[in-house]
């Protein structure tokens, strides 16, 4: 691959992966929604009459109530990963770039050929921020999916663990 070849597929890679962060936020919307659900649920359950349970049933309740509640926690931990996670790098802003590009026309002035070098010089700078930038936000996308999938698994425990404590309390011949 030329220079320019790279620079192009590094500048997809990187507007590729602002996307994906984009769509990875909006599927966050549904575990927050269930975990918010589950915590109703648990409301629920210890409104029940879980104090006329027998003693086996009893351990049984509170075993399973606490391995669910201990899942939703696992899984906020893991939402708030994939919300907050590391913070991604960006390219310049135009403005700061201009700046930048000002400053080197200063620079370069007594150069006799400087509108080319300060041209090089920006098309250097940009090449290599749409390569860590693309880099950085790959990393963090890939770390924020990873998190995802946990808060899932997790939220996917929590309910079922839940459901089984629903049915010990409302279930007397358990």
């Amino acid at each position: 691959m030329t220079e320019a070849e790279l620079f192009t597929h590094y500048e997809k890679i990187y507007f590729y992966e602002q996307g994906r962060k984009e769509q990875i936020f909006s599927r966050l919307n549904i575990p927050l929604a269930v975990m918010v659900a589950i915590v109703g649920f648990y409301a629920i359950i210890i409104s029940s009459d879980y104090k006329s349970l027998s003693l086996g049933a009893a351990i049984w309740f509170w075993v399973v109530l606490a391995c669910s509640i201990t899942a939703l926690l696992a899984g906020a931990y893991f939402f708030i990963d994939a919300l907050l996670g590391r913070m991604d790098k960006a390219v310049a802003t135009p403005n700061t770039l201009e700046k930048w590009r000002q400053d080197l026309i200063t620079y370069y002035a007594d150069q006799q050929n400087h509108i080319e070098i300060v041209a090089t010089e920006i098309k250097r700078h940009l090449y290599s921020d749409y390569m860590n930038c693309a880099s950085i936000t790959t990393i963090n996308n890939d770390r924020k999916s990873s998190s995802l999938y946990f808060c899932n698994i997790a939220v996917i425990a929590a309910a079922a663990l839940s459901a089984v404590t629903y049915a010990v309390v409302k279930i007397p011949s358990l």
